[in-house]
């Protein structure tokens, strides 16, 4: 192998910093991101990592921060900006400076990690590029922003969370789901050492037009995608200064690939290319295969649904045998099933409370605050443990957390409600309004060549 030592010694703050960035990149990957993984998956969930991380959570929200509250922690393939989330990035960078400490004192003798580095950025590369191309495949197949509506469409632009505009604006149009994908496919270019430089200049690009939605609509999302543009700008920064040259002052300039350890050994090579091309498929084909399955079974809940799906008004609510008015803010005025991005009821009190509509048991799952579910949840699970999953809905229901109602459709347009809310008893009827997704004016209008003038309204 190439003799690494005889590149040029590197000054303290270039050891400190990559040996800072080695020990904090490794750690995001295993303990923050192991959805895109299933082997870290597996190891987080059957190896007792979730059991552990949550345990240290705690302790240093508890401790170090005197935060009382539940600590609720993400599930697969969540990021959410909850302060678990907030206390995991905070033990990662203190693991971080003090790992870079004790490292610079136990090996300060050392020029540079050049050998290290190498396989540090062969890490980020691979990670990134599977990590976007997975967000190009929920563009590709429209999981992430789903087709709007009625829940959408009927919602008054006014009464919109920022998150939801953005949604809404996504969710309209398939093709820049595809533009957007093919952005986030970029990264691609990063599994290969002749192309990392371009391919990570695209996803900076990508990441930092992900990173201004978020921050700007106030998507669930922030810090996660700045940790991915952070890595992204960690592979870039052994051209940077080649680069500025080259965009500002116009001198050829050359991008050096990054050398790799050179084998000897014609078997090697050929077992370390083999292992290339097993690694990118599996990371590839099998997301592919994977999305493939959910859209089908996405397309088959919203076919099951199809026939009850619409926007209902509410004509009775009666709670405890006590009819409420059209004004009691605990009402509820509407009922939007079969919105592949919100089922949900609207109350006549400014709020809503949310749906899961289950067609084969005829059961719709009610429950009105979403953090109060997830902190519910997050108790369960603390008191149970990881197995209890399954048994989530009835634990939740017995809990008066979550309620049930049975329903049931005397005629194509009537839908009868049925069952408890917390301590309740209810009974709902509501009418479906002759509503069509094609006549809304968003659906219809679409792309026209020729406009002489702009159509605003």
């Amino acid at each position: 192998m190439e003799n690494f030592s005889q590149f040029s010694p590197w000054n303290f703050y270039q050891k400190f910093g990559f040996r800072f960035a080695f020990i904090f990149f490794i750690l995001f990957i295993v303990l923050l991101d192991w959805s895109t993984n299933s082997i870290l998956s597996n190891f987080y969930y059957n190896g007792n990592l979730a059991e552990f991380l949550d345990s240290v959570i705690s302790w240093t929200g508890k401790q170090l921060f005197d935060i009382q509250y539940t600590i609720i922690s993400p599930y697969d393939g969540q990021h959410n900006d909850r302060v678990y989330i907030y206390l995991l990035y905070f033990i990662m960078a203190v693991m971080g400076v003090l790992g870079a400490i004790i490292w610079s004192v136990l090996d300060r003798k050392r020029t540079n990690y050049q050998k290290l580095y190498y396989w540090l950025t062969v890490m980020v590369r691979y990670y990134l590029a599977f990590t976007l191309f997975m967000f190009a495949l929920e563009k590709f197949f429209k999981i992430q922003f789903p087709d709007l509506g009625y829940y959408t469409l009927t919602e008054p632009l006014g009464d919109m969370s920022p998150m939801s505009l953005a949604w809404a604006f996504f969710g309209y149009s398939y093709g820049y789901n595809v533009f957007m994908g093919i952005a986030e496919s970029a990264a691609l270019l990063l599994l290969f050492r002749r192309t990392t430089t371009f391919g990570a200049l695209l996803t900076m690009g990508a990441l930092a037009n992900v990173l201004a939605v978020n921050f700007n609509y106030d998507v669930h999302a922030k810090m996660y995608p700045a940790a991915l543009f952070l890595m992204a700008f960690f592979l870039l920064l052994k051209d940077l200064k080649r680069l500025m040259q080259f965009f500002f002052t116009g001198q050829a300039i050359s991008l050096p690939v990054i050398k790799a350890p050179v084998i000897k050994k014609r078997w090697m090579n050929i077992s370390k290319m083999v292992l290339k091309v097993l690694v990118i498929g599996y990371f590839t084909v099998f997301p592919v295969m994977d999305y493939i399955g959910y859209k089908k079974s996405s397309v088959e809940r919203s076919k099951a649904k199809s026939e009850i799906a619409g926007v209902y008004d509410v004509d009775t609510f009666i709670t405890n045998k006590d009819t409420l008015s059209t004004d009691n803010p605990s009402r509820w005025k509407q009922i939007v099933i079969g919105d592949k991005m919100l089922e949900a009821a609207r109350l006549s009190g400014d709020s809503i409370a949310y749906l899961y509509v289950s067609v084969r048991d005829k059961e719709l799952i009610v429950w009105e605050d979403q953090k109060e579910l997830y902190t519910k949840m997050q108790e369960i699970y603390n008191e149970q443990g990881l197995d209890i999953y399954p048994k989530m809905d009835s634990i939740l229901i017995a809990r008066k957390i979550e309620s049930s109602l049975k329903f049931e459709f005397p005629d194509s347009t009537t839908l009868k409600l049925k069952g408890m809310i917390r301590s309740d008893s209810v009974f709902i009827t509501a009418k479906r309004k002759p509503l069509s997704m094609k006549n809304f004016r968003l659906m219809k209008r679409r792309f026209h060549w020729i406009t002489e003038a702009a159509y605003l309204h």
